[in-house]
């Protein structure tokens, strides 16, 4: 824990943090926890919520004894991965709060506004939760491998699979500019369309003058179809491979 504490204090404000609520029983529970009551916090009828079934997808043992690793990962498989449903309306009213409390009015946030890099991630997730538990070739904490992974089994067409890889890879790649213009890793809000901030964006993105439009606005028109795409899609011609 003091190693913990000690890389959070090094960095400055605004870049990457460790998140300590990502545990069992979030902030009120212990920082440390023993196998026996991750187990106990992270199955079907524990205290886990429903979107921490989503956010344990992507844990994965980086170091230390590899055996313990081994069963932590196992106990992710064994909770993720159950037959049980997706929570559809759980999945929806998460999304809503993420857009009213995340989002300001009139702004547009890469990762939280409709259409933005979590609703891709939430969707591929839907997916591997899904079928995940008869098919373990589609599980994984990767979004892209995920993905392919999908397409291969048959849950996800080449044009899908396409579609979600190209706005995805888009996404990520528009938010790593955004975190290196700002040196911060938390403002994903983009800036205005006609400000300085946002042709220096796309700029640093690689875009120049060309179909008769500036940098600017041709990554406006990038956005727009990436992110519109993603909103409307993954809630209409995607859904009912969720919830049919």
């Amino acid at each position: 824990m003091r190693m913990i504490c000690s890389t959070i204090e090094s960095r400055r404000e605004g870049l990457f943090e460790i998140d300590l609520r990502l545990r069992p029983y979030g902030e009120k529970g212990a920082l440390a926890s023993s196998l026996e009551k991750f187990n106990a916090y992270f199955n079907e009828k524990g205290g886990a919520l429903p979107y921490e079934r989503h956010a344990l997808i992507k844990l994965r043992a980086i170091g230390g004894d590899s055996v313990l690793g081994g069963d932590v990962e196992d106990a992710r498989d064994a909770f993720v991965y159950h037959e049980a449903p997706v929570d559809g309306r759980s999945w929806t009213h998460l999304r809503e709060r993420q857009n009213d409390e995340l989002v300001d009015t009139g702004a547009i946030n890469v990762k939280y506004s409709y259409g933005g890099l979590i609703d891709i991630e939430y969707f591929v997730q839907d997916l591997q939760i899904l079928y995940g538990a008869r098919n373990d070739s589609v599980r994984g904490p990767n979004t892209l491998e995920a993905m392919e992974a999908l397409n291969r089994a048959g849950f996800l067409s080449d044009e899908e699979r396409g579609m979600l890889d190209r706005a995805y890879r888009f996404l990520v790649r528009l938010i790593n500019a955004l975190r290196m213009v700002r040196g911060n890793a938390r403002d994903l809000v983009l800036p205005d369309w006609s400000s300085q901030e946002f042709l220096f964006l796309a700029r640093r993105l690689g875009y120049d003058e060309g179909d008769g439009a500036g940098p600017g606005e041709r990554l406006r028109r990038d956005i727009d179809r990436n992110m519109e795409w993603a909103a409307r899609a993954l809630r209409t011609r995607f859904v009912h491979k969720l919830f049919d």
